[in-house]
């Protein structure tokens, strides 16, 4: 029988923060918003990568953090693999926007400090490890640099090596590309892209930039401003397991181009109409796919 427990599963979340003035708590996620028991539960398959797009300042981040076992939610349950996330663990592993290498340790020091400090591993097994995890990331020539020596982008390889040491299930992403110049930037979503498809790890990366998520994700939930409301899902037409991402925007340029367009009217839509019902409508929460003449067909319009 094969198994159908979603990798990450949210059930009636919501968020608040004390307020600092000892008035009312602030409401920071809210995935119930005005439906009550009609709120669907957000389910993330493995191996998936879902991207939460929205505004800056929403709540995604928040709610990524929560997922991590960094914070509590005030309602509702996570869960991974159908048992509650009480806190971390290093099933999960979390990457930031700010680089969070030690500086008085080389790159290697840095990737290999956790499993070190595990004491689980022996000496031959964290050397085959880090070797393997600095094949994956691209900084073997880079191995013996201190984090003062190198460049963003290289900065934040070693996050992402100092993640992947640890084997974790799931990744969470917080805008980790989020401070680098554009070129740069695109490398490492490419190399994101390469190491997904090598390790099949489920990822959640939070981000604002419409073409990152359209280039990142299988599965595009946009936000609405703060608190964070989960107002549109939308399944990507492109499947990378059957047209990887660089060959789609290759070769299907317009019609991703089209993908991405949508994926922006809606964001501009949550964010141009504030005050409009916290509700998930029919046609909300879609799959979309291509038609035989490249244009896009709307399915399973009443998901949710």
């Amino acid at each position: 029988m094969v198994d159908t427990t979603p990798k990450l599963a949210l059930k009636d979340i919501r968020i608040s923060y004390p307020n600092s003035m000892g008035g009312p708590k602030t409401l920071a996620v809210d995935l119930i918003g005005e439906m009550g028991l009609e709120a669907p539960n957000i389910k993330i398959a493995p191996a998936e990568f879902t991207v939460l797009l929205g505004p800056s300042g929403c709540g995604k981040s928040t709610l990524l953090r929560m997922l991590a076992g960094l914070i509590a939610p005030t309602e509702g349950q996570a869960y991974q693999d159908g048992q509650l996330i009480k806190g971390p663990g290093k099933e999960r592993g979390m990457v930031f926007q700010k680089y969070t290498a030690f500086p008085w340790l080389t790159v290697v020091e840095n990737i290999r400090f956790g499993l070190e400090l595990s004491r689980s591993n022996t000496k031959n097994e964290i050397d085959d490890a880090v070797e393997e995890v600095l094949s994956l990331v691209g900084l073997q020539d880079a191995s013996n640099k201190y984090p003062k020596e190198l460049s963003g982008g290289m900065k934040q390889r070693v996050a992402i090596a100092r993640t992947l040491i640890n084997r974790p299930d799931v990744i969470l992403m917080d805008e980790p590309f989020g401070a680098l110049d554009p070129y740069v930037r695109l490398k490492l979503q490419d190399l994101l892209l390469d190491i997904t498809e090598q390790l099949r790890t489920t990822i959640v990366f939070v981000t604002h930039d419409v073409r990152e998520a359209v280039y990142l994700g299988d599965t595009i939930y946009i936000s609405t401003l703060c608190p964070c409301f989960l107002q549109y899902r939308l399944e990507h037409p492109f499947e990378k397991r059957k047209t990887p991402r660089k060959k789609a925007l290759k070769e299907n340029k317009q019609d991703f181009i089209l993908f991405q367009h949508e994926v922006e009217e809606l964001l501009n839509e949550v964010i141009q109409n504030p005050d409009r019902p916290r509700k998930i409508e029919p046609g909300n929460w879609r799959t979309l796919n291509r038609s035989a003449m490249g244009l896009f067909e709307e399915l399973d319009k009443n998901q949710y």
